[in-house]
């Protein structure tokens, strides 16, 4: 769970209920010096919608979604439809149930398999190699599963019981490092090399013509993103993939 999540959930909920209703009663924008920030307006949302409800689903989709529900409705031009997904799962048995065993069953069910996996295929086969996740055999993944959480996550130090093993037969200050990931520079490409295609797709002409989208808020998104990244770069992101896969796929019916 992020540091915002756990640390709201002690927060008093009499307290909580009326910080929430003051931030909506504020907007982030009126907000001076802080609205001018980077990432300002999406993690003041964010806050304040766990504030609302510091559920572990909450927590778990601030910490993965760019757009919450209010941000679709907001988005198209029509009503919407949202449809359930794994993080409505209700697999878990009661007494098997645990904020860690959810957030690590939604991972399975999504990060890990329309993410991680996908782009550990992709990169292998472009150059025609094989990749194998044996961590992911089918035996392994069920017994994990039943260890006890102190195993998986134990005083901060996650991974535990694997670190432990690995540390027997590699040094700990090679493996003790911090996580370099695998990131894309997303923004750079849509500031640079990547923004004809923006202005292209975000044309108020196009999404007019379009007839999908409310055009003064995809306008909002684009100005805010380049004039001060307020909004984070994946959004411009998603909805540009979207754009893109329509034009060639729906435009030419």
């Amino acid at each position: 769970m992020s540091r915002y999540g756990s640390s709201i959930q002690k927060v008093p909920g009499f307290i909580r209920k009326s910080a929430a209703a003051l931030m909506d009663l504020v907007p982030a924008d009126k907000i001076p010096v802080f609205n001018k920030k980077y990432l300002f307006h999406s993690r003041y949302e964010k806050v304040k919608s766990l504030l609302k409800e510091p559920s572990a689903k909450n927590v778990l989709m601030s910490m993965t979604q760019q757009m919450n529900a209010r941000d679709l409705t907001e988005l198209f031009k029509k009503s919407i439809q949202q449809m359930p997904t794994y993080f409505d799962s209700k697999d878990l048995a009661p007494h098997n149930y645990s904020v860690l065993s959810y957030m690590m069953a939604v991972d399975y069910q999504t990060y890990l398999l329309d993410d991680i996996l996908q782009k550990v295929d992709r990169a292998g086969m472009s150059v025609s190699l094989e990749g194998r996740e044996p961590f992911l055999d089918q035996n392994i993944i069920e017994w994990a599963a039943q260890l006890p959480l102190s195993y998986k996550y134990n005083k901060g130090n996650k991974k535990f019981i694997l670190k432990e093993i690995v540390h027997k037969y590699i040094p700990a200050a090679m493996m003790d490092r911090p996580k370099m990931g695998f990131g894309i520079p997303i923004a750079a490409w849509l500031q640079n090399d990547l923004k004809p295609f923006v202005d292209m797709y975000f044309d108020e002409q196009f999404i007019q013509k379009q007839d999908i989208f409310n055009n003064d808020v995809i306008q909002k998104i684009k100005r805010s993103f380049y004039q001060g990244k307020i909004e984070r770069a994946e959004k411009i992101w998603y909805i540009l993939m979207f754009q893109m896969w329509y034009d060639k796929w729906m435009n030419n019916k």
